[in-house]
């Protein structure tokens, strides 16, 4: 049903591709995050996807599809699915008479409080991400979890007068994290950089009490500052008190080599599925045979001995299914 070259996967008998890795005449995009986003001439993508996609890219065109409506591509019949990942992020099933393939990009199955539910169907052939493919990844996403424990730092960092610095990716991360402290009722200023996508969010019913941009000033006694990692021990920080503390939110923490960015302390808050999601995932999906990317290149080596027909998505001369 596939067929995968240099610029990825791409849908056999249709200039139709997946997530395709160079700009080409029609692909499917299955969320906002940058190294998704190429110059399409034209997208398949949900509508919060597509808005995205308006900011960071160029496309021609948009077909826009919600969750869950059927889209007719020739003999396909092509549905988006919740992936959990971001707001708006999407798997993508095609079916024909004979078969289902369902490509996911990247996803989550723990609860979030600013994307959408991950939504599991079968299929026969499963494509998968499998950014956290290796056992040393396996944490507690639990969003419960997550709010005590930033709760907890945020607390301890006010009764010793020191400023917390939240960090986390500008797209995703920031604006769970914005949901998550500013509900929790301190006050939030978040860097430009996040706050663009957080007014996608908003004008897609995603709110954020207590929030407000920051102005790369200073911050009073009392104020939370959501910042992404990158610009974290740079100029942007100059006028921020000398008494500070940060902490990464982030899933690759959680491995002996895992990036820190110099913060203080590290929480292993994440929008992928860890170690053992990955095959809570597979076993609901039930497919057939199993191609995985962007990922560790032994997970499919685990997938195998736990029974399933795995294989690392490789270049064209063995990958034509």
């Amino acid at each position: 049903m596939f067929f995968y070259d240099d610029k990825g996967i791409k849908i056999n008998g249709l200039d139709f591709w997946l997530d395709a890795h160079r700009k080409t005449s029609f692909s499917f995009v299955s969320h906002g995050h940058a190294d998704h986003l190429k110059n399409h001439d034209k997208i398949l993508a949900t509508p919060i996807t597509a808005r995205f996609h308006a900011m960071r890219a160029r496309q021609k065109e948009s077909i826009v599809l919600n969750f869950n409506e059927t889209l007719e591509l020739d003999d396909l019949k092509i549905q988006l699915l919740p992936a959990g990942h971001v707001l708006g992020s999407a798997m993508i099933l095609i079916k024909n008479d004979h078969s289902s393939l369902l490509y996911t990009g990247d996803f989550k199955l723990s609860d979030s409080k600013t994307s959408e539910p991950i939504k599991i169907p079968q299929a026969d052939v499963l494509i998968m991400e499998s950014t956290f493919g290796h056992p040393d990844y396996q944490f507690n996403n639990n969003i419960e979890n997550v709010v005590d424990r930033l709760d907890d730092f945020i607390k301890q960092c006010f009764h010793q007068r020191i400023t917390p610095i939240v960090l986390g990716y500008g797209l995703g991360k920031a604006q769970e994290a914005m949901k998550i402290i500013g509900e929790l009722g301190y006050a939030v200023r978040v860097h430009k950089y996040a706050w663009q996508f957080a007014q996608v969010y908003q004008e897609f019913g995603v709110t954020f009490p207590n929030c407000a941009p920051w102005r790369e000033g200073t911050l009073a006694m009392g104020e939370v500052l959501i910042l992404p990692p990158h610009l974290y021990k740079t100029r942007h920080i100059n006028n921020l008190p000398r008494s500070r503390r940060s902490v990464l939110l982030s899933g690759w923490s959680n491995g002996d080599n895992g990036f820190r960015y110099n913060s203080d302390e590290v929480l292993p808050l994440s929008d992928h599925a860890d170690y053992n999601d990955l095959f809570t995932f597979v076993k609901e999906v039930n497919p057939q045979k199993i191609y995985t990317t962007h990922g560790f290149d032994e997970f499919p080596q685990h997938l195998c001995a736990a029974g399933f027909d795995a294989e690392l998505l490789k270049p064209p001369q063995s990958t034509n299914n």
